[in-house]
């Protein structure tokens, strides 16, 4: 059962507001402008945001609409003569929520474990991307979030400025793995997104939980309402609307979505190992 939200605008609402905007944006790009960068620039903006939460929610519970819509999303792809693996960002969700505890705790631990423990997830980013969105990488914001949430705990335990040492090249390594992933990337485009993913940074590191109660007084009901059902209903919205892109594409774009002729792994990635 899902826990009773406050009717009023809550922190919550507006940063997964942002990242619902992010994510569609990108999607856009990814499925009908593939040659233009800018969408798929500012749509990679979303990324640390949605694992940033992973680590900084109070639960790491497992609700089945996460499998559920995992799965939606994984028979769309094979419908639309897409690819299996990487597994979508569903399961890459439940997998973190799955080891928080234990990345947690092992990562946590002293700044020669933070330091350990960040060059194995730099080391199993690549390989294990081609299983779930993401890979590793993903555990870097995760643990971004965890120590955002929890900063006075961490701080017993390894030093505020390694900590934010931590940050910084989570985020740079982030970077540089994107640019690698999107082709074509243009100077301005990589500083754009430089500078995108360090505001990002801020605004995550600055996040807390928060309800506007005075919200109605600055802003339209209408609006409040849309950035709550982008807020709260992020799980459907992803699952939606990456159905509808699909079948909208199949239409569009029949010689590059074939009905049912999916295929394990896409060809880049293939690319790479070989």
């Amino acid at each position: 059962m899902r826990k009773m939200l406050p009717k009023e605008l809550t922190s919550y609402d507006l940063l997964k507001a942002l990242a619902i905007i992010l994510m569609v944006t990108d999607h856009v790009g990814h499925h009908f402008y593939p040659d233009e960068m800018w969408f798929r620039i500012f749509g990679r903006l979303c990324v640390p945001i949605w694992f940033f939460l992973v680590g900084f929610a109070k639960t790491t519970e497992l609700p089945k609409r996460f499998w559920v819509g995992g799965l939606i999303v994984a028979v769309s792809g094979i419908v639309a003569g897409q690819y299996l693996l990487p597994l979508n960002i569903l399961f890459t969700i439940i997998v973190l929520r799955y080891l928080r505890g234990g990345l947690v705790k092992n990562a946590l631990h002293s700044p020669d474990t933070l330091r350990g423990i960040f060059f194995i997830i730099l080391f199993m980013g690549l390989p294990t991307s081609i299983f779930f969105e993401y890979g590793t990488i993903s555990m870097l914001f995760v643990l971004f979030g965890y120590i955002v949430r929890n900063k006075e705990e961490v701080y017993q335990t390894i030093e505020p400025q390694y900590v934010k040492i931590f940050v910084l090249i989570s985020f740079f390594a982030f970077f540089l793995v994107e640019g690698i992933n999107l082709p074509a990337v243009s100077p301005s485009q990589a500083l754009v997104l430089f500078l995108g993913l360090a505001g990002v940074g801020v605004t995550l590191w600055n996040f807390r939980p928060a309800v506007y109660i005075d919200a109605p007084h600055h802003m339209a009901p209408s609006v409040i309402a849309v950035i709550q059902f982008m807020g709260r209903r992020t799980l459907e919205i992803y699952v939606a609307h990456i159905v509808v892109f699909r079948a909208i594409s199949m239409v569009l774009y029949q010689d590059k979505y074939v009905f049912m002729n999916w295929h394990y792994v896409p060809s880049n990635l293939i690319y790479m190992f070989t």
